[in-house]
């Protein structure tokens, strides 16, 4: 191993086990201590902040600096973040951003790896939802006060309305789910948790202090999910299938519907605000299950079926 890539893999082994120690470097480099001790002090000449401490708990670590060193990724690594670049959930205005550093990454990667970029290169990531992207004016500036504890208003557009309008929120997370963003936030004054579609959302403004919030969530993304199937929606249904929830529960997406095990049956809970939407979800299951409530989507299911069947009359209907 050359000095030059000694050196890497010392920079790569102080990034990957903070903590480690002269005699375990020098165990995986295959030298000495004495030239594992020197390599470290050639680094740090170099610029890299690499903090020692002293006694048999001690070892390096590589410190954050004003410079950022080098990547140090393995091929699966950098596999792993190119297809990442190409698949993001689509963020407006970052296209561009994401296409100039995979070029980065292109040049800087061994040589060998480069047929994997290229292939990868060529995947397209399109939007399930044309039109339902978030604005990079939105999201960062949201990530940032997430990170920062930092309460802010939002301009945000209800389902049901036209205008949006500023709420101030306490932000918690952002979640990416099903190719979209949202916010969990508590809005002022409020003692719980809301969620906010950022495609929903044209403007965001710092308020450089917090507002009370209730406990952090421990699983802000199940909570997201759990909030698009039972949101506030107009219609809260219930139905009863006749089959096991197993089965169920793989058919079905959570954040459509959430499935109730009651033994050899289950029902499924969800929110709409489109009955006819329902009637049409619930036959594309194609499972034998019973309308529970609201009693009018029984009315949906039946003029569903009325439609197929004048749409699509048999031979012996002539």
């Amino acid at each position: 191993m050359s000095t030059t890539n000694r050196r890497l893999e010392t920079l790569s082994l102080l990034q990957a086990r903070p903590g480690i120690s002269a005699t375990q470097l020098a165990e995986r480099l295959g030298v000495t201590e004495r030239t594992a001790r020197r390599d470290v002090a050639q680094l740090r000449e170099l610029g890299y902040r690499i903090d020692a401490e002293a006694g048999r708990t001690g070892g390096y670590r590589l410190a954050s600096g004003h410079a950022m060193p080098p990547l140090l990724l393995d091929a699966d690594e950098v596999a792993a973040v190119a297809l990442g670049l190409r698949t993001a959930v689509a963020v407006d205005g970052l296209d561009a951003a994401a296409t100039t550093a995979l070029a980065k990454l292109t040049q800087v990667v061994p040589s060998r790896w480069r047929t994997r970029l290229s292939a990868l290169a060529d995947v397209e990531a399109r939007s399930e939802q044309p039109g339902r992207h978030a604005d990079r004016d939105v999201l960062i500036p949201l990530a940032l006060a997430c990170r920062a504890n930092e309460a802010v208003r939002i301009r945000h557009r209800r389902h049901d309305a036209v205008a949006a309008r500023p709420v101030d929120v306490q932000p918690h997370r952002l979640v990416a789910l099903r190719r979209r963003w949202y916010l969990v936030a508590c809005p002022r004054g409020a003692d719980r948790w809301a969620v906010y579609a950022l495609d929903r959302i044209d403007h965001v403004q710092p308020l450089g202090t917090r507002f009370p919030a209730p406990q952090p969530l421990t699983d802000a993304a199940a909570y997201v999910t759990d909030a698009l199937a039972h949101g506030p929606w107009r219609h809260r249904i219930r139905v009863l299938v006749h089959t096991s929830a197993d089965l169920v529960r793989d058919m079905v997406d959570p954040s459509v519907a959430t499935v109730i095990d009651t033994g050899d049956e289950c029902e499924l809970h969800l929110g709409t605000d489109d009955l006819d939407w329902a009637a049409r979800w619930l036959a594309y299951l194609n499972l034998d299950l019973d309308v529970i409530e609201p009693v009018e989507l029984t009315d949906h299911l039946h003029g569903l079926g009325r439609w197929l069947l004048d749409r699509y009359p048999t031979s012996a209907d002539g």
